[in-house]
């Protein structure tokens, strides 16, 4: 096993050299999730109005739903990292290939059946008689992207495992550079309306993919192509044991975010729908980074865990939970303080004012969530890394599919108006009282024991 192969997420970090590692990453995702999502909903926001804006929102669960199915291709990740702990690099490489294909194969089948049944779908997702047609006219380009998503959630994912974070930064500086230039483009200076925002999804993923495509054919890095093996079956259920617990989180919110969009229509309209669209997207932009942090950090774990090396796993524990509390602060205020800035990018002073006063309110509220679920995400992401699969499973579906739906069901018409707002942060405190009774009953498996080893990498 050769040296280069092994010495970058495997070294034994400090907390300041597990910061810079992680740096990369964080800041890409929280950059490119504040721009890509600012982009398409802001365009269609300020240049297509509310109406668009709401036909985006309801449509979400779709995507939420493709990225579900992500997150399993994406655990590839992890499957590797453990294999190059185990001094099987050649054997990575080869998984690392064979999922690609297999994403991209995924991705085609979607295609098809959005071909076949784009309006059916739209109709069953929510989308009514004024929303139709703006959402049929996005998706009629939008799925041709859905096969370059699947396969670059893949290349992103694996940079950290090839022991080259920032090429995360440099694709998705691309993408959202180009997703912003062909908005602008096609939405104010073409008047293509929303369909310009799908052309620019689809020219800026079809590049990032083409850079992934780059980077993994150079033979010198810690991951890249080599030939695919024949044990697809057996290589699928693998990745979905590591995977399931986020494609499960996933497709709860995915539920979840259609529910809501249903609750939303019945209490208050397409403008609650608009108003709630920028609040939980500008959230969203700042939950990000905690994927950015958690996933940067899961094949630091994975590797110790595939070394069996206990000390080293307990002390990357430690550290992550600083961290998270580190980000957690910063985000919190930026959001806090931030919030009217945002406001203005979104609305311009022809938008309903009803739709701002609205927002403005929510924004008092929801992003109360941040300071719990940052913990969440990474208790649930290193169980999942541990092979505490069904804990993991559980603290994600209790938190994506029974908090956040029963919230968000009784909230808005228990607490009005602010049960809208509340159901979010609600779902998050809940969730985080099930988190620190999991890490008290497995104290020893994240190494907060007495003896401070992660004994259960011994087992």
């Amino acid at each position: 096993m050769s040296e280069i192969k092994t010495n970058t997420i495997g070294r034994d970090f400090s907390l300041g050299q597990l910061m810079k590692f992680v740096a990369a990453p964080v800041v890409t995702r929280l950059l490119v999730s504040f721009l890509s999502t600012l982009d398409d909903s802001l365009f269609v926001s300020r240049y297509c109005g509310q109406d668009a804006l709401a036909a985006f929102s309801v449509a979400l669960p779709w995507f939420m739903f493709i990225d579900a199915i992500a997150m399993i291709l994406i655990s590839i990740s992890t499957v590797c990292s453990i294999k190059m702990g185990e001094g099987k690099n050649a054997e990575a490489n080869s998984d690392f290939t064979t999922i690609t294909l297999v994403a991209f194969g995924t991705g085609i089948f979607f295609l098809g059946v959005l071909l076949l049944f784009k309006n059916e779908i739209l109709i069953m997702l929510g989308e009514t008689e004024i929303l139709l047609p703006y959402a049929s006219t996005y998706f009629s380009v939008s799925r041709f992207y859905i096969p370059l998503i699947l396969v670059n959630g893949i290349f992103n994912s694996c940079y950290v495992v090839a022991g080259k974070p920032k090429w995360s930064m440099y694709s998705s500086a691309i993408n959202v550079f180009c997703q912003f230039f062909f908005d602008y483009l096609f939405i104010v200076r073409m008047d293509f309306g929303i369909i310009g925002a799908a052309y620019a999804n689809v020219i800026g993923n079809s590049l990032v993919c083409t850079l992934g495509l780059f980077f993994y054919s150079n033979k010198t890095h810690e991951i890249c192509f080599a030939k695919p093996h024949k044990k697809v079956l057996e290589l699928c259920l693998t990745v979905f044991k590591y995977g399931r617990m986020q494609f499960m989180t996933s497709l709860a919110v995915a539920f979840g975010s259609f529910v809501s969009n249903q609750v939303l229509l019945d209490i208050g309209g397409e403008r609650i729908v608009a108003a709630y669209t920028i609040v939980a997207n500008s959230t969203f932009i700042f939950m990000n980074s905690f994927f950015g942090l958690v996933g940067s950090l899961s094949p630091i774990v994975g590797y110790a865990y595939g070394e069996r090396n206990a000390a080293k796993l307990s002390r990357i524990c430690r550290q992550a939970a600083i961290l998270v509390s580190i980000l957690m602060s910063v985000l919190f205020v930026i959001l806090f303080f931030g919030k009217n800035f945002i406001l203005d990018l979104y609305l311009t002073d022809k938008a309903d004012p009803q739709i701002r006063l609205m927002a403005e309110r929510g924004f008092n509220i929801y992003p109360l969530a941040l300071l719990f679920f940052g913990y969440n995400v990474l208790v649930q992401e290193f169980s999942n890394v541990l092979g505490r699969h069904k804990l993991s499973i559980f603290l994600s579906m209790m938190e994506n599919f029974v908090f956040q739906n029963l919230t968000v069901l009784t909230l808005p018409r228990l607490v009005v108006p602010d049960g809208v707002w509340m159901s979010f942060s609600v779902t998050e405190i809940l969730t985080f009282f099930l988190t620190c009774l999991a890490v008290y009953k497995n104290k020893d498996v994240y190494g907060l024991g007495r003896d401070g080893l992660a004994t259960f990498v011994n087992d």
